[in-house]
């Protein structure tokens, strides 16, 4: 148990040499879901995005590639984690393109309706209380902005109860006062990804 214990904790936060091995299997393990989250977030040359959890800036490079005149900033609270993106993402940052920090979504310094997309994956499901922290980043959203979840969940059996981890994730959309809320999921190989975005009034 408490060798288990011990992965959840380094993927909730990696550290040390095993963080730098959690950052690369973050790499190879999850394409489908980077891919996914590409597709899903629908993005624009033009948009200005935030990226919770970025983990080691595979999604957040992509995304940023993808932009000409828009911006992504990201937040991660692991060290490992940052050095690894930074470098990933060294030419985009040279580029002013992105920008990333060490920290917690308390941390965050920008202003408030600044973001078109607020963006994480697999990240939400380790916060105490997402509500709380869902409608601190509806702060940050600029009017009709998306906050968009793409995660997969960890829990024993979790595809017994995909609809209802969407359910709970939804509710708590609702009370950071999200609307036009929208679900989707997709199979893939190891677990089902469910996929939550809400708009800001």
């Amino acid at each position: 148990m408490q060798i288990k214990q011990s992965i959840i904790k380094q993927f909730r936060k990696p550290t040390g040499g095993f963080g730098q091995i959690v950052g690369w299997l973050m790499t190879t393990k999850n394409k489908a879901r980077t891919n996914w989250t590409i597709e899903k977030l629908q993005l624009r040359p033009s948009d200005i995005l935030l990226e919770i959890g970025y983990g080691p800036g595979v999604t957040l490079k992509k995304v940023s590639d993808s932009l000409t005149s828009g911006f992504v900033a990201g937040m991660d609270h692991s060290e490992i984690m940052f050095e690894q993106a930074t470098r990933r993402n060294k030419r985009n940052i040279e580029r002013g393109k992105v920008k990333l920090e060490c920290g917690t979504v308390w941390d965050i310094k920008y202003p408030t309706n600044h973001f078109d997309i607020i963006y994480g994956s697999n990240v939400h499901f380790f916060w105490e209380n997402p509500a709380k922290k869902f409608k601190h980043l509806v702060s940050f959203l600029k009017q009709g902005g998306r906050l968009v979840m793409v995660f997969q969940p960890r829990l024993k059996n979790p595809e017994d109860q995909i609809e209802e981890i969407a359910g709970i994730t939804k509710k708590q959309y609702e009370e950071a006062g999200l609307t036009n809320i929208k679900i989707d999921f997709k199979k893939m190989r190891s677990l089902t990804c469910i996929y939550i975005s809400g708009q800001k009034k």
